[in-house]
């Protein structure tokens, strides 16, 4: 009976600890859509949205708690973008969804309370 707790009790902590939820520890990775912009690295890729005109690709991940009810994500992410040299057009923020510039490149963000999307616009896309 003891090793059936002790077996119980460790599977607990080991399904725990391969959770999909957002934490700054977890470090980021490149995303699939573009290489030069981050996502959490325990980010679970989701099937994307269709592209667009104005897309031209997509990516869909799900994390849990990567943004509060309203869709705001944490700042340690925001920050972590930024490093990774993206500069968000805030002019052209609305509500959850963010947009980024690097070389030419915009990528918009959009964060809900459990799944994000990241959207390489095409080029020349009017915001």
């Amino acid at each position: 009976m003891k090793r059936l707790i002790a077996a119980a009790a460790l599977s607990a902590i080991v399904l725990t600890g391969c959770s999909y939820e957002y934490t700054d520890e977890d470090g980021y990775r490149m995303a699939v859509i573009n290489e030069g912009f981050p996502v959490p690295k325990n980010a679970y890729e989701l099937r994307p949205e269709d592209c667009t005109t104005e897309i031209a690709k997509s990516a869909k991940y799900k994390l849990n708690n990567i943004g509060d009810a309203e869709g705001t994500p944490p700042d340690e992410y925001l920050a972590e973008i930024e490093k990774w040299g993206w500069t968000e057009l805030m002019d052209k923020r609305l509500g959850n969804v963010h947009y980024y510039e690097k070389e030419g490149k915009i990528i918009s963000l959009i964060i809900q309370k459990n799944v994000f999307d990241v959207f390489e616009m095409s080029d020349g896309v009017e915001l």
